[in-house]
């Protein structure tokens, strides 16, 4: 018997990542335009940070110009009230139009 090589059974498929997902849905609903800032805002926060400070951080919400952001401990918590003037230049700098006047570490 011949063997047919015109299909191809168990072809690994390329499966597109959630983010990629998340924002072509953000985009064309006007509705989650939230969560499309929030989900900008936590891209540009873990470029800014870098790995090891974003593993450290998790953002919590994004409510009248102010990012909350929770903090693993009180160490951390100290650390960061330090430098959150410089965070914020980083982030309006990589956010461009969206505003972030102060953030509070909990």
């Amino acid at each position: 018997m011949k063997k047919r090589t015109d299909r191809a059974y168990n072809k690994p498929r390329r499966i597109p990542k959630i983010d990629s997902v998340l924002q072509n849905l953000v985009s064309s609903s006007p509705e989650l335009s939230k969560l499309g800032t929030i989900m900008t805002i936590m891209s540009a926060w873990k470029e800014t940070l870098g790995e090891k400070l974003s593993a450290v951080t998790s953002i919590v919400k994004y409510e009248n110009n102010i990012l909350y952001v929770k903090v693993t401990g009180s160490a951390w918590r100290n650390e960061f009230f330090h430098i959150e003037y410089e965070i914020k230049q980083n982030l309006r700098a990589r956010l461009g139009k969206i505003k972030i006047t102060k953030i509070i570490f909990v």
